[in-house]
């Protein structure tokens, strides 16, 4: 099977170099075409996928064609490339926040279009990226199998009704760059204790890996955890006090939901 991604910034590369690394995919059987033809160029002798001159070269060749194009310029794509599309018919995978199966298939006009949506995030470098899967109103079953077995090789998917994604992109898709700033917080707390900071994120990343683990692992509700680790009088409930008090808990809800609002904002 021939997979084409029409960008292939941080998230289509992720996405594709995970699947060379899995094995769902050869490097021979991915075609890319980047805005930016030096870094093609250098992502193409990095990796060893082809690299194309044009949309039509791109979507000629594949089966599935991967929109990894960042929203603000989802329009002009879908311009340029729809009768390309239309004479092809590939399969057609979105990962564009904020436009729905439904607003792609009106865009491009083409009767029959098949579209799966899907909402990865970052980790698929890892082969631990939660992805999100729907499909549109063209698409089979078979469709979206397809995309989700491709997926699952890098982590896992969940087939989530479409009005929805908005609230999976702002626990899964952002949530990353959350965590990220949490481990460098934890980081920089030791670093102003003395430790150093190279040794502090390490092992702060390797904490939260295991907390999120061992969520997943034992079923148990996240609340039920922290009280296990807080003795009384001790250092983890006075840290879990301060956090409270400084309202940890009630900006990170604040978060999903401004990511929620932003993503309604994108499609006007």
């Amino acid at each position: 099977m021939k997979l084409g991604f029409i960008g292939a910034g941080n998230m289509g590369s992720a996405i594709f170099k995970g699947f060379i690394a899995q094995g769902s995919a050869k490097k021979e059987d991915i075609y890319i075409i980047r805005r930016n033809r030096e870094a093609q160029a250098a992502q193409v002798a990095e990796t060893g996928v082809n690299g194309c001159e044009s949309y039509s070269e791109l979507i000629e060749k594949s089966d599935v064609v991967f929109l990894a194009v960042k929203p603000v310029m989802f329009g002009d794509v879908l311009r340029d490339i729809k009768a390309d599309l239309k004479d092809k018919q590939p399969l057609v995978v979105s990962m564009a926040a904020g436009i729905s199966t439904a607003d792609i298939e009106e865009m491009c006009g083409i009767k029959g279009l098949r579209v799966v949506r899907i909402m990865p995030n970052v980790n698929a470098q890892v082969a631990m990226s939660v992805t999100a899967c729907c499909g549109g109103s063209n698409a089979t079953d078979e469709d979206v199998k397809l995309v989700r077995k491709l997926f699952d090789s890098i982590g896992t998917t969940a087939e989530v009704d479409e009005n929805q994604f908005a609230i999976f992109t702002a626990i899964a898709g952002c949530s990353p760059a959350y965590v990220y700033m949490f481990i460098n917080a934890l980081a920089d707390g030791a670093l102003k204790a003395g430790m150093n900071k190279k040794q502090a994120l390490a092992i702060a990343a390797g904490a939260v890996m295991g907390s999120a683990k061992l969520v997943l692992e034992t079923g148990e509700h996240p609340e039920i955890l922290r009280d296990s680790v807080c003795s009384p009088g001790g250092t983890t409930i006075e840290g879990v006090c301060t956090l409270k008090e400084l309202g940890f808990e009630s900006a990170v809800i604040e978060a999903v939901e401004a990511s929620i609002v932003k993503d309604a904002m994108l499609k006007k």
